[in-house]
């Protein structure tokens, strides 16, 4: 992560791809230390340092939510909308300062130096404890979902994301999961990605009340995720009691 980090200073036009890099290895360290039943301190390191970068992926992200959405009810204001989004992925290709990488990479030195101060315990059982809880959480999460529940996908969202990264930040093949959580993290993040541009859209004033067949459309798209991931949910794990 950190030669990820000293690469955004001269990351030559392409920050906001090496920002989802650093942000993608993030999620696997994260879920990695919750292993370690470190998710209230070290894991704070590294989502801060995803948080602060975090700018330039979601100028990015929100781009290609609005395109994949398509709507075109009204063109003057789908037209502001586009180019307003399009311009902010130019803008985002802007290296950060040096002070900002130097706090990110003071923030992995943490990390790490906590992660080396673990006491030599039975690291491989804590590892099996730590991942049958974190896959016990995901699915608790998941189960619960109902439409209209925002919250709750947000929370299920974020219990996969730490599930998926744990299993990442293991050896290939220490620890299988069932393809559908992967599945199921991608829908997720399809339903948050439209939530996301739902905020960035209320908040720059293409509210309900000036453009509601957008805002219709919005929602509409997002029942349709949150009731294809209740559908998975039962279908590949409704008997799943682990």
């Amino acid at each position: 992560m950190k030669q990820w980090l000293a690469g955004l200073l001269d990351a030559k036009g392409k920050v906001a791809e090496e920002v989802h890099a650093i942000r993608k290895l993030g999620k696997s360290l994260r879920g990695g230390f919750s292993l370690f039943r470190l998710e209230k301190s070290s894991a704070l390191e590294i989502q801060a340092i995803g948080r602060l970068l975090s700018g330039p992926r979601d100028a990015v992200s929100r781009f290609n939510t609005w395109n994949k959405l398509a709507w075109q009810g009204d063109p003057p204001l789908a037209a502001a909308v586009g180019l307003l989004l399009e311009q902010q992925t130019h803008s985002a290709a802007r290296r950060p300062p040096h002070e900002t990488i130097d706090w990110c990479l003071a923030r992995v030195d943490a990390a790490v130096a906590e992660l080396q101060a673990l006491p030599g315990e039975d690291l491989a059982a804590v590892i099996e404890k730590g991942f049958r809880k974190l896959r016990r959480r995901a699915l608790k999460r998941c189960r619960k979902l109902h439409p209209e529940t925002e919250e709750d996908f947000h929370e299920a969202r974020k219990a996969l994301k730490a599930l998926l990264g744990a299993a990442g930040f293991l050896p290939e093949g220490a620890a299988p999961l069932h393809p559908g959580f992967k599945d199921l993290a991608e829908l997720l993040g399809d339903e948050n990605d439209l939530c996301t541009l739902s905020v960035w859209l209320d908040g720059h004033g293409f509210t309900r009340r000036f453009a509601p067949d957008l805002w219709k459309t919005l929602r509409s798209a997002r029942v349709k995720l949150q009731k294809q991931v209740i559908e998975e949910v039962g279908e590949r794990f409704g008997d799943d009691e682990t």
